[in-house]
């Protein structure tokens, strides 16, 4: 009698034990699981919304998000365009302050059109976002031309004259363009030699007794090709017959085939590193999985790209996927959308629109110092044909729920930049100390653990949980309870 009621009394306890240690192991893992996603309650996207189903969220104003309306035709034809940004401090004085000098164009020339020669009082690099061409530069002692496609950086020298064919029959050349002016910050200007409808000659600022005695020819004659020009009557872009196409493609070379040895000056040498075209795909990328690729080209690797301390990135992102946050420690990333909508989160100390009148610096002065513990919350639906800036130190994120998502960046101040992700399955927070990390966020080192330890990929990861791959979960082990009651 006295062994079965030992038996029962054990038993009791050990039913006991197990549900409590179960129900222990289940709020464990409760508290370590994320939210789930939330159902969108209706067919329709939230007006500015988020990028897909369960991410849906209204947008913010910001100054960071330029849209296609902000561009300024600087020329249009039917043959092409050339749209500009106006300058970043235009729209927030103090917030953009320290990226004043540079400015962004798009370029677009139809199919068999020429741009004419000319030159800038501005560096440039240049991406290729669809077609191909040729690109020709011209000195006083040399000249060179190359093939370019999409994917190929393209870094013009001010002062340098040049000029472009799209020898694609079908498809448009498309150009991003981010340009660095010499002369005033955020100001340059474009010079031709020959006049057209919209653009003087800049020979004509100079007097024609000058320009017959350095020319050694007759006014007439003069007059006739500078001034009186029978192309006058034609934009910078002008449409070519396949026989001049194949006159001005006739000796460009691609970037990678050798050069032929000649006799030349130190200085076009340089000249001819520089400006020689190199292509992004042809790097490896530096982060890449399922789910994304991000090439990007350093200045410390490109002489084309070193003396401006600029860098160059084409991100790709699948359907249903997510960059995981992250920053730039040194690097304000100037992105434009080349194809798709994303949407777009960055953290930042500076009030959005609705929270404030005017943005930092807009028709006010700014404090030198800000030192608000605030954080605001940056949210847009960026697409095709738009622009975005991530200053040095935000951290953000892109996620891109409904669509493939493509973009390419020119990041400033690059050099010594380091980029930080604070998400995957190699981030900062999970290499804190355990210490500190339970300094830091209250928290036991095994929710630290968990919180910082539980995505499976890195840079890159689907933005449905049901595609991760978790772990196995790990089974209670009874063998504990069976040592406490004796067997």
């Amino acid at each position: 009698m006295a062994i079965t009621n030992k038996l029962i009394i054990t038993l009791l306890l050990l039913i006991s034990i197990a549900f409590v240690h179960c129900l222990a192991f289940h709020v464990d893992i409760e508290k370590f699981e994320p939210p789930q996603q939330e159902e969108q309650e209706g067919p329709g996207r939230r007006p500015g919304g988020g990028s897909g189903e369960g991410w849906e969220e209204e947008s913010t104003n910001h100054p960071y998000h330029f849209r296609k309306r902000s561009f300024k035709n600087w020329f249009q034809s039917k043959e092409g365009f050339v749209k500009l940004l106006p300058k970043f401090t235009k729209r927030a004085p103090a917030l953009f302050r320290g990226i004043e000098n540079y400015r962004f164009s798009l370029v677009e020339m139809e199919p068999t059109t020429f741009f004419v020669p000319h030159h800038w009082d501005a560096d440039s690099v240049v991406i290729v976002l669809q077609g191909k061409g040729v690109i020709e530069f011209v000195t006083d002692n040399t000249k060179e031309a190359f093939h370019i496609n999409k994917g190929d950086v393209v870094r013009v020298p001010s002062g340098v004259t040049h000029f472009l064919t799209n020898t694609n029959q079908t498809v448009p050349l498309r150009l991003a363009k981010f340009i660095v002016p010499v002369n005033n910050p955020g100001q340059f200007k474009d010079y031709f030699p020959s006049p057209s409808q919209f653009q003087q000659s800049y020979f004509s600022g100079l007097s024609k007794e000058v320009l017959s005695t350095s020319f050694n020819v007759p006014e007439e004659l003069l007059e006739r090709l500078v001034t009186r020009s029978k192309e006058r009557g034609q934009g910078i872009i002008r449409r070519i017959s396949p026989d001049q196409i194949k006159e001005l493609a006739e000796h460009a070379t691609s970037p990678s085939n050798k050069h032929k040895a000649k006799k030349e000056k130190e200085e076009d040498k340089d000249l001819r590193t520089m400006w020689t075209p190199f292509n992004l795909f042809a790097i490896d990328p530096i982060y890449s999985n399922d789910f994304g690729h991000f090439h990007e080209a350093h200045p410390k690797s490109f002489d084309q790209l070193q003396d401006l301390h600029i860098a160059t990135a084409w991100a790709s992102m699948r359907q249903g996927s997510l960059f995981l946050p992250h920053f730039n420690s040194k690097t304000t990333f100037v992105t434009f959308v080349e194809n798709g909508c994303a949407r777009f989160e960055m953290a930042t100390p500076y009030k959005s629109q609705e929270e404030q009148q005017q943005w930092p610096g807009q028709g006010q002065e700014q404090e030198e110092e800000d030192l608000s513990e605030d954080v605001h919350k940056v949210v847009s639906r960026v697409c095709k044909g738009e622009v975005f800036i991530v200053p040095a130190g935000h951290p953000f994120t892109i996620l891109s729920q409904d669509q493939d998502f493509v973009a390419v960046g020119f990041g400033i101040y690059a050099t010594n930049n380091k980029r930080t992700f604070l998400a995957g399955e190699e981030n900062m927070l999970s290499n804190l100390n355990p210490a500190a990390t339970r300094v830091t966020f209250g928290v036991g080192s095994k929710l630290a653990e968990k919180l910082f330890t539980s995505q499976n990929y890195s840079y890159f990861a689907p933005t449905s949980r049901s595609q991760q791959q978790i772990p196995e979960k790990h089974k209670p082990s009874f063998q504990s309870i069976l040592d406490f009651a004796g067997f």
